[in-house]
C-alpha cells in the first residue's frame, strides 16, 4: 500500500500530539487486520438556486467549490484518506470548470506529511480564480498547504478555531530494549544521525531539518507579509491572536466565505 509506506518513511509536520493515529493504522497492519481503503468523495458545490425557462428546471448558478481537507494530511490517498494528490485533482477540476467562479477550501487537521507539500507547490501557480481558505485546524503541514492554495484566511469561528505550528521536529518513544546495530565498514555514515540522537547527540537530526523549517517559514513571510519572527517559531494561535498577528483576515461561515468568493469574482469581471 502507498499509504503505509509513506507513513513508516515520510517526514512528518505535525503539531505535538496528533501523530499516535498514524502509529495506529500501522500497528491494525501489522497484527494482521484489514483497513478501508476506499475514501469518502471530496469536493462539492455551493451556489444559487435559479429556475432556468429553457430547460424548465432549477439549476446552480454562482457556482462555488468547496473542498473540505479533513485529518491526516498525507500524500497519497487510501485508508478512509484523501491525500494531496486527491485535493489538488479536485482543485485542478474547480479551476477548470467554466461554471466554477471559485474555490472555498475548509482546513481541520494537525498536520501530516512533509511530502505532500511539493504536490500543492506544483498546483498553486496554475489556480487563477478566487480561493478562500475556511479554518478550523491549520496547523503543521496543513498551515503550509493553505497559505500555497488559498489567498485569504478565514477563522471559522473565535472559539477553537487555530492556526499555526510553523516548524519541524522528529519525535520517537525512547525503546527500553538495547538496540544492536551493525554496519560494514563500508556503511559507517548510514543512520548516524538517529545513533548520535538515541545517545543524546540530537544536533544532526537538527541539522538534518532545519532546511525544512526554514523553507516553511520562507512560505509564511512570502504569503503572510507583516508577520513577525517570534510567531512562526512553532506556536499555535486561536483566532483573535491569529489576526492580530497577521496568520489570518477575519472571522466569519461558510457562507460568509462563500460571499467573499463572489465578490473577489465580480471585481475580477470589472477589472478584466
Amino acid at each position: 500500500m502507498k499509504i503505509l509506506s509513506e507513513i513508516t518513511g515520510g517526514t512528518w509536520l505535525f503539531e505535538m500530539t496528533r501523530p499516535e493515529q498514524l502509529q495506529a493504522m500501522v500497528n491494525t497492519v501489522l497484527a494482521g487486520g484489514k483497513l478501508n481503503e476506499s475514501t469518502p468523495e471530496l469536493s462539492s458545490y455551493m451556489g444559487e438556486r435559479k429556475y432556468d425557462e429553457a430547460s424548465g428546471e432549477s439549476v446552480l448558478v454562482n457556482k462555488v467549490g468547496y473542498i473540505p481537507i479533513v485529518g491526516t494530511m498525507t500524500k497519497y490517498s487510501g485508508l478512509c484518506v484523501n491525500g494531496a494528490d486527491k485535493v489538488c485533482m479536485e482543485a485542478m477540476k474547480m479551476e477548470n470548470d467554466p461554471d466554477c467562479i471559485g474555490t472555498i477550501f475548509h482546513w481541520d487537521g494537525f498536520g501530516g506529511n512533509a511530502d505532500a507539500i511539493p504536490l500543492f507547490q506544483g498546483i498553486a501557480p496554475k489556480l487563477t480564480k478566487p480561493r478562500i481558505n475556511l479554518i478550523d485546524k491549520a496547523l503543521s503541514a496543513h498551515l503550509w498547504a493553505a497559505l500555497l492554495l488559498g489567498q485569504y484566511n478565514m477563522m471559522s469561528n473565535d472559539l477553537t478555531a487555530e492556526i499555526g505550528s510553523v516548524g519541524a521536529q522528529y519525535m520517537w518513544e525512547k525503546s527500553s530494549n538495547e538496540i544492536i546495530i551493525v554496519r560494514p565498514p563500508e556503511s559507517s555514515d548510514k543512520n548516524q544521525e538517529f545513533i548520535d540522537a538515541m545517545e543524546g547527540k540530537t544536533e544532526g537530526l537538527a541539522a538534518k531539518l532545519s532546511p525544512l523549517a526554514q523553507a516553511f517559514q520562507q512560505a509564511v513571510r512570502t504569503f503572510r507579509p507583516g508577520v513577525k519572527e517570534e510567531h512562526i517559531k512553532g506556536k499555535t494561535f486561536g483566532a483573535a491572536e491569529a489576526i492580530e498577528f497577521k496568520l489570518a483576515d477575519s472571522i466569519g461561515t461558510v457562507n460568509d466565505a462563500y460571499n467573499w468568493v463572489l465578490a473577489k469574482s465580480e471585481l475580477k469581471k470589472l477589472n478584466s
